[in-house]
This record gives structure tokens, sequence and C-alpha cells, in this order.
């Protein structure tokens, strides 16, 4: 539901731990595609090293595979795609709710340079 957004008003979109992505091909997507709006999605920890008999870590996993297939099949497309798994940048220590964590600062200023170098 969120990604249905009137894409004449949208610069870019910064998607904190989405519950999904939109299916390439789908009408979401080719609306997102054909305006040319730049895509970052982020991803916390405790999904690669999540407990295995906790059902969110399977999910979590889903979603964020699911993230990488459709950026980059919006790469492949022509778009501009990137998910962060804030982990591999260095950024640990957060959960599902990034911006309520202590180092939201750095968080915040991670999208802020996203945005810097990707928006017009």
């Amino acid at each position: 539901m969120g990604w249905d957004v009137p894409v004449e008003n949208i610069a870019a979109i910064v998607a904190i731990e989405p519950g999904g992505t939109p299916q390439p091909g789908s009408e979401q997507y080719q609306r997102l595609l054909e305006a040319n709006i730049p895509i970052v999605v982020y991803f916390g920890d405790y999904i690669d090293n999540g407990p295995e008999d906790i059902q969110s870590t399977g999910f979590w996993k889903m979603v964020r595979d699911g993230a990488l297939a459709f950026a980059e099949q919006y790469n492949a497309d022509g778009g501009s795609a990137t998910v962060v798994d804030l982990p591999k940048e260095g950024i640990t220590g957060n959960s599902h709710f990034l911006f309520q964590e202590l180092n939201n600062d750095v968080i915040a200023d991670h999208v802020e340079a996203w945005i810097q170098a990707n928006v017009n």
C-alpha cells in the first residue's frame, strides 16, 4: 500500500524495513520506474543472525531477499535502487525500529548522505 504514491510529487523513496517491495513488472513498479524515482531500502540487524526458531527471522530474510531482487531488476531496467544492510555498513545494534535506537543520528546521517548523492 505504501508504494501506491502519486509519483508526480515524489523526489525519492526511503523505505525503512518495509514489509515488501513492488513486484518487478507490476503496475506500482512500472509507475516508479517510468517516473525515474530513486529508491533506497534500509535493513537493520538480526536478519542473518536472528534466531531461526522465531518466525520473524524468516519473514525478514524473505523481505530483504525480495528487496534485493527488486533493486537488481529496477537497476537493470534503468532505475536507481539501493538496498542498505546497516551491519555491512558497520552500523550495528538496530532492531526493526531503526529510528528509535540510540544510534538513530548515525542512521539519519546515512539517509541524508544517500539523499544528497541520489536526489536531484
